[in-house]
């Protein structure tokens, strides 16, 4: 009897949880540049290349699913992406409040760095590396942990990762 009352509770408890995470903004809002330009001033400095122009920034899980073209477990895990000139957040995480949320537009910040400073890279996975190196200098700067690990950005930063 108890194990039937624990399974009945367990599954009245999975069903009261919702289906779906409430999108902090709604999709396809637009980042303000008053938001960005503290973040691309701090990208300026650590990458010491001018960000003449700021990138437009939409909070937008649709776009950024729709814009990769990912599927399955990929598209499920998109935060966000740089398009030449654009940045796309999923606006399902995307808090101007939240250090970690802002972390993943110093990422992408990164790239139009060094899509305007015009370096050449042997491969793209090979610009992941500075991006993430700065997206955890960046968070740690502001007093929260790295977002990933030193060996991590060796593995997805290496040319022979497809």
């Amino acid at each position: 009897m108890h194990k039937i009352l624990a399974v009945v509770l367990l599954l009245l408890m999975v069903l009261a949880l919702p289906t779906r995470m409430e999108a902090a903004v709604p999709d396809g809002t637009r980042i303000s540049n008053d938001t960005l330009r503290p973040m691309a001033k701090w990208v300026e400095n650590a990458t010491h290349i001018k960000i003449s122009t700021l990138p437009i920034v939409v909070a937008s899980g649709i776009r950024l699913k729709t814009s990769l073209g990912l599927q399955g477990i990929q598209q499920a895990r998109s935060i966000a992406a740089y398009l030449p000139g654009q940045i796309i957040i999923n606006n399902i995480i995307w808090d101007p409040d939240s250090l970690r949320s802002q972390s993943y537009i110093v990422h992408e910040m990164v790239h139009h760095a060094q899509l305007l400073g015009g370096k050449s890279y042997p491969c793209n996975n090979a610009k992941e590396r500075e991006a993430y190196l700065l997206q955890n200098r960046w968070l740690e700067e502001h007093g929260e942990d790295a977002i990933v690990s030193a060996s991590w950005i060796d593995e997805m930063s290496t040319c022979s990762r497809r």
